[in-house]
């Protein structure tokens, strides 16, 4: 009996090539015993992948309401017991599930797209009112930008970039766009710019640290220009902080020992000096051992990907199919991009991984999560224009 593949095939395809090069680089980055581990979530994650891919999108989608309110009460429980947490540097982001170390972010920022495109379609005609839009689309991503900002700023700019996009593409009115979304954003950065430019206040550091992480980093980088110049260094001491130079100086190192072609698969010599050489710089460690060429390589197959979201969103005769494939896909490209640019140090340091290859079942369940529904998504809109 031969297994029916459900969905777009050059998705199908993407995600096969970006497990493989996953299996690749873990195995280079960690070991063995490493790569035992991964596989099992690579597994998990085509299991996931071939399942949803079979079920109709629109029972997830009735679902959004229970995953994000899962997805709360995981974020609650990280903020208010601290025995949950896994042992190590990052226990911030980390919720200890048994056995398992799942990180409840993850899941947030996909189900909060599953529950703003849900509720946009639902919505629509009430939604030009202030309360219905706070009550529908900003409450729901403030509460979890605000249960997620102290331990990862990184996942809340996400965030509140996507919700922008799926704004915009909804075709709501310009006018309440920039009146209910883009004016308090505005404020909401100026009030952030400032903080980053005063000297440090121990409540507000203990209260959100990731707040001081990031003053740090951009202090170590050297950043000089607006509005980052203005950014108080008085408390900076770079002897104190030196490894807010250390990882990004490694990568820089490994995207330079690989020149164009790469020292080969297993070379890397960096991946010895990167503490997260299996997760957040993984790229880095993609060029060293392959190169330019590799890490060209490896971006074009996000933006294949895209390009087919694109391509999809374009047929979809529905809305609610075209919020949702263009939200999803939008999430993973823009993580990806935003990994890669850590690695060749335009941003700042931000702890994202880069889909379906960094080291991580949180991370790859997830993401698998999202292929899946967009697959089943494509498979519905092609059997549109077979009938």
């Amino acid at each position: 009996m031969v297994l029916r593949i459900f969905g777009d095939r050059i998705i199908w395809g993407v995600a096969i090539l970006l497990f493989i090069c996953s299996i690749l680089l873990v195995y280079s980055s960690g070991g063995y015993q490493s790569l035992t581990n991964h596989i099992t979530h690579l597994v998990m994650g085509v299991g996931l992948i071939f399942i949803l891919s079979r079920f109709n999108f629109r029972y997830f989608t009735n679902l959004s309401t229970i995953l994000l309110g899962l997805s709360v009460c995981m974020l609650i429980w990280l903020m208010i017991s601290p025995d949950s947490y896994r042992g190590d540097v990052m226990a911030g982001r980390w919720l200890k599930l048994g056995f398992l170390s799942f990180q409840p972010s993850e899941l947030a920022k996909y189900s909060l797209i599953l529950f703003l495109c849900r509720n946009l379609f639902v919505y629509k005609e009430k939604l030009n009112s202030f309360l219905p839009f706070f009550l529908h689309v900003l409450l729901p991503a403030i509460l979890v930008s605000l249960l997620i900002i102290q331990s990862n700023l990184s996942t809340v700019i996400l965030i509140i970039a996507i919700l922008f996009f799926i704004l915009f593409i909804s075709g709501y009115p310009l006018n309440l766009f920039a009146k209910y979304l883009v004016f308090p954003s505005t404020i909401f950065i100026m009030i952030f710019l400032l903080f980053l430019c005063l000297p440090p206040i121990k409540t507000l550091d203990n209260t959100l640290p990731r707040l001081t992480t990031w003053k740090n980093r951009i202090c170590a980088q050297e950043i000089d220009f607006i509005p980052f110049k203005w950014v108080d260094d008085s408390q900076y001491d770079p002897t104190q902080n030196y490894n807010n130079n250390y990882q990004i100086n490694n990568a820089l190192g490994a995207i330079n020992r690989g020149g164009l072609l790469g020292k080969g698969a297993g070379k890397s010599y960096y991946k010895r000096l990167l503490p997260d050489s299996k997760s957040d710089f993984i790229f880095a460690i993609l060029i060293e051992e392959y190169g330019f060429v590799g890490g060209v390589i490896v971006l074009c197959l996000y933006l294949l990907f895209y390009q087919r979201i694109l391509i999809l969103s374009i047929k979809a005769k529905e809305e609610f199919s075209r919020l949702l494939l263009l939200g999803l896909g939008t999430m993973v490209l823009f993580q990806a991009l935003l990994h890669m640019s850590v690695s060749v140090n335009l941003i700042p340091v931000t702890g994202q991984t880069l889909p379906l290859i960094s080291k991580g079942g949180t991370s790859v369940w997830v993401t698998s999560l999202a292929f899946g529904i967009i697959l089943n998504i494509s498979h519905q809109i092609n059997n549109q224009y077979l009938k």
